[in-house]
């Protein structure tokens, strides 16, 4: 029978989504939505933003002829987490009741590292975006490494490449030293040097767009470390100790010979960061005798894709409370 197959992805600002017929052969649209059901979300607004990312794709279904056929949602979400369990449900049983004309098959809800290693068959996931977060197979479950937000952990991540070259620019202006940072910091934040001071404090307020407001600096960090030494060495140093990470992980895991693992975010978009990361990963695993095969994509939305299609041919995992959440509907 036709299906429509909605894959959604949800980053920390925004959520991208796919809609596929039978694996794309009728149709295939892509949305981006500014509701996200990740980052600082008060867990009350869960429904609602669920709702909002799925009601344009609900539209064009209408629009596009597609009403009425069984419909397949996968979800992949930083924000959903085990203590969440339960609100997630609620708000993916009242979809499946009220979207699509009664049409939802099943909701699956899943952490997006775990949508990672289960998409793509892989033995890890390295997310290093706004935050960071390490997970790798372990036997027959998934075991985390860090990503307990930027209080505890978020080693490697945008936010603290950020908030380390903002220290640096810090140091610099009080030093009365123009470098390459200080100039960046500007062009990113749009202040003049009159205006730097005073960006500081803003940055400095708690709220729920502090962490990746602090996170925007990253990119400019990795902009000029190639021929910058303070920059260069915010990039070694933390990107030192995500790896640092993964090689706990993969030698308290069970994997031998070769790893596959994911590498995804913003920062593993840039090649100088994803160089020096993976360089000290294989110089740490260097005695383990195991090689890692490195694939480093843009975003979830592929994993989350072949979830959604049904592709389940990973080995079966007993993840405990990482399981996915699957919530059926009344249509078959």
């Amino acid at each position: 029978m036709t299906q429509v197959q909605i894959a959604v992805d949800c980053g920390g600002t925004s959520s991208k989504a796919l809609l596929r017929v039978d694996g794309e052969s009728a149709a295939r649209a892509h949305f981006t939505n500014a509701a996200t059901l990740s980052g600082y979300l008060d867990p009350g607004l869960i429904g609602a933003t669920m709702r909002q990312i799925l009601e344009p794709i609900e539209e064009a279904c209408g629009a596009g002829g597609l009403r009425g056929l069984p419909v397949r949602v996968v979800i992949a979400a930083a924000g959903f987490v085990d203590s969440l369990r339960t609100t997630f449900r609620e708000a993916a049983e009242a979809a499946v009741s009220t979207m699509f004309d009664g049409a939802v098959s099943e909701i699956l809800v899943v952490n997006d590292g775990v949508a990672l290693i289960l998409g793509h068959q892989a033995d890890g996931a390295v997310i290093a975006g706004t935050g960071s977060n390490v997970l790798i197979r372990c036997g027959a479950t998934v075991a985390q490494h860090g990503g307990h937000d930027w209080v505890a952990s978020d080693d490697g991540s945008g936010f603290w490449v950020g908030l380390d070259g903002i220290r640096a620019v810090a140091r610099d202006l009080e030093q009365g030293i123009q470098s390459p940072l200080r100039q960046q910091f500007r062009e990113t934040y749009r202040v003049t040097d009159a205006e730097v001071q005073a960006q500081f404090r803003s940055l400095a307020v708690a709220g729920p767009t502090m962490k990746a407001d602090i996170a925007r600096f990253a990119g400019s960090v990795c902009a000029v470390a190639a021929g910058d030494e303070t920059a260069r060495a915010i990039i070694d140093e933390q990107a030192g100790t995500l790896a640092r990470l993964v090689d706990r992980g993969v030698r308290q895991s069970d994997i031998t010979g070769t790893a596959r693992m994911v590498l995804c975010g913003g920062l593993m978009g840039n090649p100088l960061y994803r160089k020096a990361f993976t360089d000290k990963v294989d110089d740490g695993l260097g005695d383990a005798d195991l090689e890692v095969h490195w694939v480093t994509v843009r975003d979830g939305l592929p994993a989350v894709s072949a979830i959604a299609a049904g592709r389940r041919s990973w080995k079966r995992l007993d993840l405990g409370e990482r399981a996915p959440l699957v919530v059926t509907g009344s249509r078959d």
